[in-house]
């Protein structure tokens, strides 16, 4: 008798996945991934050492930091393991069920497929980024409007963020 949980997750066939699909999410996971971290390559190089760097009348603002509490430092304030739990066990097992939803989830319209890859293409990027720099993420990117001021962030961060606002829309118009 097969499990019922069985009937709930897509079927783990690679013969299903049609090339098309396949492109789609390879091709946005390499580039969110890939313009990502060559951001932050630069922002290392090249703001590292600085203060911050401000355009537009202080509107965008470049500053160098190393982040090892999640979104925004949210997690900076709950104890070490838990934080561990979180950044280093829920996230990647997350980012794996989103890949396999990607390629195994049938009748998903090509833009839920592409937008959902961008989301994990930038969520596996700082995952990427925790790995190599010791449990932290480069930001850089900082954003003023009058009194409003957004913490420090990355390119990621934006996919992430910029991507889950558009399938919530998408999700919602259907």
């Amino acid at each position: 008798m097969p499990c019922p949980l069985n009937s709930k997750f897509p079927q783990l066939n690679l013969s299903t996945i049609s090339i098309t699909r396949l492109c789609i999410v390879l091709f946005a996971l390499f580039f969110v991934i890939y313009s990502d971290q060559y951001t932050k390559s630069i922002a290392q190089k090249y703001l590292s050492d600085l203060s911050p760097v401000s355009f537009y009348s202080e509107t965008v603002i470049f500053s160098y930091a190393e982040n090892s509490g999640g979104f925004l430092g949210m997690v900076n304030e709950y104890p070490w393991y838990l934080q561990f739990f979180l950044l280093n066990i829920c996230v990647p097992l997350i980012l794996l069920y989103c890949l396999y939803y990607l390629l195994f989830k049938k009748n998903l319209p090509a833009l839920h497929i592409t937008t959902l890859s961008i989301i994990t293409g930038g969520g596996v990027s700082n995952l990427l980024d925790r790995m190599i720099n010791s449990g932290a993420v480069i930001d850089f990117i900082q954003i003023r409007i009058g009194v409003f001021k957004t913490g420090i962030f990355n390119l990621a961060d934006i996919y992430i963020i910029g991507g889950s606002f558009f399938l919530g829309f998408l999700l919602i118009k259907k």
